[in-house]
């Protein structure tokens, strides 16, 4: 499988809201960067937990691919996303009640994958700052 490939299935697995085929993409080691954390996901599951609490948070949530670009085993995604923040949302820091406000964003994503087309890294950017100013929290 392919790194657009990979990166194609996860899309279609979170706008399926399907947390366990969104962390099958992942390889069991994998590590994925958000600008929310000071330190990666590590591993799988840790992947699939951080989807499941976002779902949670985002009933409504779906990406929408703008752009992609591969090279090798990296693929580059732009998408935009859209959810309402019904569910609370856990960060770092704890969880925010649910605002009832709607988000619309794009995010950049980076992945790598290994020879089964499993993503072993992945670098997630976008706007938190801008995020929390939707949902009132700035």
């Amino acid at each position: 499988m392919s790194a657009e490939d990979a990166s194609l299935r996860t899309i279609e697995a979170f706008n399926r809201r399907d947390a366990a085929a969104f962390a099958a993409g992942y390889a069991t080691g994998a590590v994925a960067y958000d600008p929310q954390y000071s330190e990666p996901l590590k591993g799988r599951e840790a992947i699939r937990e951080d989807i499941q609490a976002f779902f949670d948070a985002f009933p409504d949530g779906r990406v929408r691919l703008i752009n992609s670009v591969t090279s090798g085993n990296t693929a580059a995604s732009e998408v935009e996303f859209t959810g309402t923040q019904l569910g609370s949302m856990v960060t770092p820091t704890g969880s925010i009640p649910p605002t009832n406000r709607r988000v619309t964003l794009r995010l950049a994503r980076f992945i790598e994958v290994d020879t089964q087309g499993q993503i072993v890294k992945e670098s997630r950017y976008y706007d938190l700052a801008g995020m929390m100013h939707q949902l009132g929290l700035m």
